[in-house]
């Protein structure tokens, strides 16, 4: 079988590209999650990767090598150097940015191939066009970038916990398991993507109060918010799990209620089932993979999905009087509530 953009059967090609691949992982931690059934699938691939996602390939236990990716002009020239001495024949971009193409090229990888995008078409051997990657899951996207061929069902991620994370993690949890442990994730860099702190609140007071316990999580620069979130009915672990012990974390919880984000997606991958509330974001694209995931939203918007990470919308809303993130506020306190206590029943 010959698959888009090589000239290999794909047999061959798998050899081929194993034995002098470089890969550039995405730069998000959901994208990296979802990322992992292409990187599987590429063998003994090198990948290249933000330092401080690295850990988390760490865990995937890939069998090449990672290549971290420092912050700057610094961390960049250090990369390339570090690729042009192993001399690779082959790359694959698993990111759209024109610095990533940028990168490959000053390494001297002699076949670069990506999306063409962001500028970046002359700096690529192989291009592939938008057209091979539209209405694609993020995951299906990525592997057919690797191996050329388009799978038709994306593979769910899977990520394995060592005991020793577990064991740090039961150690921040105090006390003797009770209720279901139910975490809850705040936070999202785009604010179109944000449920209310103020609804999370209430949600974690309400679940705690009918003998749940809840934990917030978040990373350091979110203690604020974890804390406003946790207030006296939950754990705040806020800046207190660096990316294996929230891996771990998440995969000690009952259930986790996230807003669409990274840990979304790293807790389906860890096997935790998930309550996502969703406003801007595209489920076909990058929605949670595999079972026991219950998505929150209000398609029934003409504006949903967006996709923009601040909600462009002003005046008036189709239900609501604000228009400014409708896809949000209409979704409630008790409507999360109830998806949670059926997400409990299903998976006790």
């Amino acid at each position: 079988m010959y698959v888009h953009g090589f000239s290999l059967p794909y047999a061959q090609l798998r050899a081929v590209l194993t034995a002098d691949l470089v890969i550039r992982a995405p730069n998000h931690l959901g994208d990296l999650v979802l990322s992992l059934p292409a990187l599987h699938a590429a063998g003994e691939a090198d990948v290249v990767v933000r330092a401080w996602l690295a850990p988390l390939l760490d865990l995937a236990a890939l069998p090449g090598r990672v290549v971290p990716l420092g912050r700057g002009s610094g961390g960049f020239v250090r990369c390339a150097r570090a690729l042009r001495r192993r001399g690779y024949g082959r790359g694959v971009l698993l990111t759209p940015a024109f610095s990533a193409a940028l990168l490959f090229a000053a390494a001297g990888v002699r076949q670069r191939r990506g999306t063409d995008t962001d500028g970046r078409g002359p700096l690529l051997t192989e291009r592939v066009t938008r057209a091979h990657t539209n209405g694609l899951h993020r995951a299906a996207s990525y592997l057919m970038l690797v191996t050329g061929a388009t799978p038709a069902e994306p593979a769910a991620p899977r990520l394995p916990v060592p005991g020793v994370l577990r064991d740090r993690f039961a150690d921040l949890v105090p006390g003797a398991p009770a209720g279901p442990l139910i975490g809850l994730f705040p936070g999202s860099k785009a604010s179109a993507r944000r449920w209310s702190a103020d609804r999370f609140r209430e949600l974690g007071a309400r679940l705690a109060a009918e003998g749940a316990r809840v934990a917030v999580f978040g990373a350091a620069g979110e203690r604020a918010l974890t804390a406003h979130v946790a207030g006296g009915a939950a754990l705040d672990l806020g800046g207190r799990t660096d990316l294996p012990l929230l891996a771990a974390g998440l995969a000690a919880c009952d259930l986790l209620v996230t807003n669409d984000s990274g840990p979304l997606h790293l807790a389906a991958a860890v096997g935790t089932p998930t309550v996502s509330l969703w406003g801007a974001g595209d489920p076909a694209v990058t929605g949670p993979l595999g079972p026991g995931h219950k998505l929150v939203r209000h398609a029934e918007l003409p504006c949903v999905p967006c996709v923009q990470n601040r909600c462009p919308r002003r005046g008036s809303g189709t239900v609501l009087p604000d228009a400014r993130r409708e896809c949000l506020e209409l979704v409630t306190v008790a409507e999360v509530e109830a998806a949670v206590r059926q997400q409990l029943t299903v998976h006790s």
